[in-house]
Parts: C-alpha cells; structure tokens; sequence
C-alpha cells in the first residue's frame, strides 16, 4: 500500500506540475459537489496564480471548464454544477440552447431559448444570485422580475407547442418584452453572501478587500 500511494503522490506532484490548469479544473469538478473542498483547491488556484472566473450562463458547462482569454491567458470558469439548487438537467437545457443557437444576447432572448418550466425556479434563482446570469442585468432586478421572467417564457413555449407559429418564428402576439424593473443595486455584502451559500466561497471579491490597504500599513508579519 505504501509503495501504491507513493507511486500516486509523484503522478499527482508531476501533473500538478506540468499541466497544472488542466489538473486543478479536472480536481474541482470532481468535487464540485464538496463546496468545503471547492472552496480549498480554488484558493489552491489562486496561489498558483490561476484565476477562477464566477459562473455563466454563456460560458459555463455542468463541470469547470479551462477558457482561453483575447489575451492567451488561460483561466478557469466555475461550473453551473458546483452551484447549489442547480441540477444536472436545467443546466443541459441551457446547454443545448447554446449548442443549437450560439450565444444568448440578453433575457428575452434568454426565455424564448430557454424552456424555464424545465429549468425550475429554484435553479433560476440561485443562478442568478450567484452572478450567473450578471450579463443581463442587475441580480436584484433579476430577482425582483423573476415571475414574469418565467411566466414569458412559460407562454412562448406553450404557445409553441400549441402550433401558434408563424413561417418566421413565434407569431408576435405571443411575444413579449421583458424591462427589468429599476431597483437599488445589490449591497456588495449581500451578493458576497449569496456566494458563500450557495458555492461555498466568496468568487467576484472578498469582505476583507476594503481593508487590504490598511492591512498592509498596520500588518507586519503572516503566519505560514
């Protein structure tokens, strides 16, 4: 057993050394369902100077995935998996409306792509309270519009399936606009709080952040 295990901590040392972003994304989403143990390997990866970017619903997969940035640089994405209330079968659906249709635009195009009676209320909201769905509007905006958001979707795609279709698509009188409502921005306290519950960790800042300046003139020494 020993000699088993030594052999497995050198093909892990050698991985970690050579492929390092390969093997940190491969070890998070194989624990993505451990928020402790995500929590752990994504500070793991930001020591070893990888970023980790917050979850999306254009870019994410169900596990984490490497993304290659404009500029080459290589990151990693958070997987909608590790998300918690999200499973496996609304993140195909959006998946598949990705695969079918390219990039989602905005919301609207968001509802008439994506059948939400499938993806649940429950996974919507904790997608968008983790930032998921950041590129669409403000998280308390989202929230605040969440039942209409469904309810339009709900009815395009009924009405889909009732034949109401023109030679163009949906016909127009079934279609309808969605104007997130203007609301006070989410406190930065409070977003950090949605992602502590519901991945674990703190991914677009850190509560400290505000105080690193002063930490740095006030503060002379870190244990190891």
């Amino acid at each position: 057993h020993a000699a088993d295990y030594g052999i497995i901590a050198i093909q892990t040392a050698y991985l970690k050394t050579h492929f390092t972003i390969e093997y940190m994304t491969a070890l998070l989403s194989a624990s993505k369902n451990d928020t402790d143990k995500v929590a752990h390997y994504v500070a793991d990866c930001r020591e070893l100077g990888i970023e980790v970017l917050p979850p999306d619903v254009n870019t994410s997969g169900w596990d984490f995935t490497i993304e290659d940035r404009a500029n080459g640089e290589a990151v990693i994405r958070f997987g909608l998996g590790a998300v918690k209330n999200v499973g496996q079968a609304p993140v195909q659906i959006i998946l598949d409306a990705r695969k079918e249709g390219g990039p989602i635009n905005d919301i609207n195009d968001f509802t008439s792509r994506v059948d939400l009676r499938q993806v649940g209320k429950r996974a919507l909201e904790s997608m968008v309270r983790v930032g998921a769905l950041d590129r669409f509007g403000e998280r308390r905006a989202l929230l605040e519009a969440l039942d209409q958001i469904t309810a339009i979707s709900a009815s395009q795609f009924k009405a889909a399936l009732c034949g109401q279709l023109s030679i163009f698509g949906l016909d127009d009188s079934v279609t309808e606009e969605i104007e997130l409502p203007y609301v006070k921005s989410v406190d930065p306290r409070e977003k950090l709080e949605w992602e502590k519950e519901l991945m674990g960790l703190y991914v677009s800042a850190h509560p400290m952040t505000a105080y690193n300046e002063v930490l740095r003139k006030k503060v002379t020494r870190y244990s190891d």
